[in-house]
């Protein structure tokens, strides 16, 4: 309440006008009983006028005077603002939004600024204790060394999870990030020459998280011809790059020459996701 200058200066002036009138009833009820001289009467009223003129006086030029503290705080909250804006743009993973709103819910200065940042840190909060918790069951279940298909489904739900919380928290473009592709092998054998498609990746400006194989699971459609998968129509030009990087290597892979756009429009995924799924050997 107090951090509003404004309504500081309302309740003061409340309080004020109610002692006033307070006053005022006294004073008349005394002089209907008859308790005061009628030579003091003019005096009286005289003492009532300068009351209520020095109240209504002093508390306009309070109101004023706040009014104006006010604005010059709004000021320095719009200075403020202007000076971290280009930092949270940057934000761009739930851990680096979580150390920033912690920093800034500390410096903000007192008022609706400062109230925002601190009830979005409570957010960021729990946001950031459940990636910790998603980070280390994933943790756990890429120890497992022959998953099950219930396992394998819930690392990549973790994996969806994680990368929403990593994606950018203003842009929509997978073009102002680095796009991220997820290699599938269908056979161990298969794993040397994903590697050497990981380090082309690499080189490329692709960020290849890691090789998973997923023929382990009988649960899990090997495609026929080793194909690229995207999630985003504007996602297909790099796309048609990646199934070209492959026909390049030539790996002995039997290629689908046809990007698979997965439906759903990313399913949680970040911006910039792709997968490269291995045919059987």
């Amino acid at each position: 309440m107090f951090e509003n200058t404004g309504a500081v200066s309302f309740t003061l002036y409340g309080v004020f006008i109610v002692i006033t009138l307070i006053a005022l009833v006294i004073s008349f009820y005394l002089i209907l009983k008859g308790s005061i001289d009628p030579v003091k009467l003019d005096k009286m009223i005289d003492l009532f006028k300068y009351s209520v003129v020095s109240v209504a006086i002093a508390t306009v030029t309070l109101i004023v005077s706040d009014l104006f503290k006010e604005r010059e705080q709004d000021v320095k909250e719009l200075d403020y603002f202007d000076k971290y804006v280009d930092d949270v743009k940057k934000a761009d993973g739930i851990v680096e939004r979580y150390k920033l709103s912690e920093y800034l819910a500390i410096v903000a200065p007192s008022g609706e600024l400062k109230r925002s940042w601190v009830n979005y840190h409570k957010i960021t909060q729990v946001e950031y204790d459940e990636f910790l918790k998603e980070q280390k069951e994933k943790a756990r279940l890429d120890t497992i060394k022959n998953p099950t298909k219930e396992e394998i489904q819930q690392k990549a739900q973790l994996i969806e999870k994680i990368e929403l919380k990593n994606s950018p928290l203003v842009s929509s473009s997978a073009t102002t990030i680095n796009p991220r592709v997820y290699i599938q092998i269908a056979n161990e054998s298969q794993r040397a020459d994903a590697g050497k498609l990981q380090t082309v990746l690499n080189n490329d400006n692709f960020i290849t998280p890691g090789i998973e194989n997923v023929g382990k699971n009988p649960g899990i459609m090997i495609p026929n011809m080793t194909e690229v998968r995207y999630y985003r129509d504007e996602e297909l030009p790099l796309a048609l790059r990646l199934i070209a990087d492959l026909k390049t290597m030539n790996l002995g892979l039997k290629i689908n020459e046809a990007p698979q756009r997965v439906p759903g429009n990313g399913r949680g995924t970040r911006p910039g996701h792709y997968e490269i799924w291995f045919s059987k050997p």
